[in-house]
């Protein structure tokens, strides 16, 4: 591991997201490359999770206690999230994210488990006391979904049954988080000294505010500029 670790900062791995979310920017406005690129999804943060844990130091068997049990945990709440609306509100999850099964993605615990050790690392940059860590970081994946929201919808990973996103999902968003991150700090999930935690969190930030831009100026000005 550490002699691909070595090979891959050699290549600048922080670049290379760089470029690979510019690429998938791209692909997601024009339209005659927008269906390819929407499919990509999954396996873009299938990659972007590897990359990521390329970097942790320490695979330990609370490692990977935190890790799988975040998985599962996230993933069966967001499977009766979907399937009855009390936990979120009214969704639905589209085709874009891939497989899955009761109704939900199977990349979406993946998913958690990526933006759970990101925004962990950044809010254990600030703060050190276990508990306001959680909250800040917690509160970071509500400021990721809300960025997140409008891109979602637009390129169908899921739909709100009312249309409109409910409070009620940020406030599910916040708890559901705060409970993972305090289990990822007990068991020690996030390592302090990776190197892509930060600029992947901020790298895909970046991604969704310029494609919401994108779609509310579309919207303004009407039809697909790229049509």
């Amino acid at each position: 591991m550490r002699s691909v670790l070595k090979y891959i900062r050699s290549r600048n791995i922080v670049n290379f997201l760089v470029i690979f979310y510019v690429v998938g920017l791209t692909g997601m406005i024009f339209p005659f490359t927008r269906e390819l690129f929407k499919h990509l999804i999954p396996f873009a943060l299938l990659m972007s999770t590897f990359l990521l844990f390329i970097f942790h130091e320490d695979y330990s068997n609370r490692f990977w206690i935190a890790a799988i049990s975040i998985f599962l945990i996230t993933y069966f709440v967001e499977v009766i999230g979907v399937n009855t609306g009390v936990l979120f509100g009214d969704y639905l999850y589209g085709n874009t994210l891939g497989l899955k099964l009761f109704n939900t993605p199977l990349i979406i615990g993946i998913n958690w488990i990526m933006l759970i050790y990101c925004t962990l690392f950044i809010a254990g940059r600030f703060v050190k006391d276990k508990y306001f860590m959680a909250i800040v970081a917690a509160a970071a994946m509500v400021v990721y979904d809300f960025v997140l929201e409008p891109s979602a919808i637009y390129f169908g990973m899921w739909s709100w049954v009312n249309g409109a996103v409910p409070l009620q999902n940020y406030i599910a968003w916040f708890f559901l988080a705060f409970i993972m991150n305090l289990i990822a700090i007990h068991f020690g999930l996030v390592s302090s000294k990776n190197k892509v935690a930060s600029p992947l969190f901020f790298i895909q930030l970046l991604f969704f505010i310029v494609l919401d831009l994108w779609i509310f100026a579309e919207k303004i000005w009407g039809g697909d500029w790229f049509a």
